[in-house]
């Protein structure tokens, strides 16, 4: 894959994540939700990603960052993924920030913000998917827009038109002929991390 076919995939997958946050925003403040003061940390969630293009977004900004603040990060995935491997207490999930997260007085802050991926910036909202072949899959949203959304008409944020474009740029990317033969993506932001930059 060509440098400015890659170039030209990053600025729409930038705008489709904006397009995201604009989304999210308005679905929060419909219900009134905030991350403030909340116990339960989304960065201490553990999610799954599954595009090459959002793979490449989060190691172009990832790139972009010094060298210090690299290794620092590398070495909070491999802690990531040690802590996952070998849990303290068998059977249960260990609570282990994202290796991208940062200490701050308002709790934990993502260190790679502006990059990081769909699942991070949706999670939390109520949310609805309309498949193809009818049929739709509703996320009540955390537990926090859960007890809200109690109190108000929640505003869920349709992922369907996000969710298109998203595959329409995973087509651009790998291209339309190599979607379903290339391995599927299945990583979390710590093996993204630590797996290198996607080999398109």
């Amino acid at each position: 894959m060509s440098k400015a076919k890659r170039t030209v995939v990053l600025k729409r997958l930038a705008e489709l994540y904006r397009r995201m946050d604009e989304a999210y925003a308005a679905s929060a403040a419909a219900l009134g939700l905030s991350c403030a003061g909340c116990a339960e940390s989304c960065c201490e969630t553990v999610f799954r990603h599954h595009t090459y293009a959002e793979w490449a977004g989060l190691w172009a900004g990832f790139s972009a960052l010094p060298a210090p603040r690299q290794a620092e990060i590398r070495d909070a995935a491999e802690n990531w993924i040690r802590r996952h491997q070998n849990p303290l207490l068998p059977g249960v999930r260990p609570r282990v920030p994202c290796p991208l997260s940062t200490q701050s007085p308002e709790g934990l802050r993502c260190g790679l913000y502006e990059a990081r991926p769909m699942v991070c910036r949706l999670h939390g909202v109520p949310n609805v998917l309309i498949r193809p072949r009818g049929g739709q899959s509703a996320f009540p949203g955390c537990d926090r827009a859960q007890a809200l959304g109690k109190t108000c008409e929640p505003a869920l944020l349709d992922r369907t038109p996000l969710l298109t474009e998203l595959a329409r740029l995973e087509m651009d990317l790998v291209g339309r002929e190599r979607v379903g033969k290339m391995p599927r993506v299945d990583l979390t932001i710590a093996e993204m991390l630590l797996s290198g930059p996607p080999k398109i």
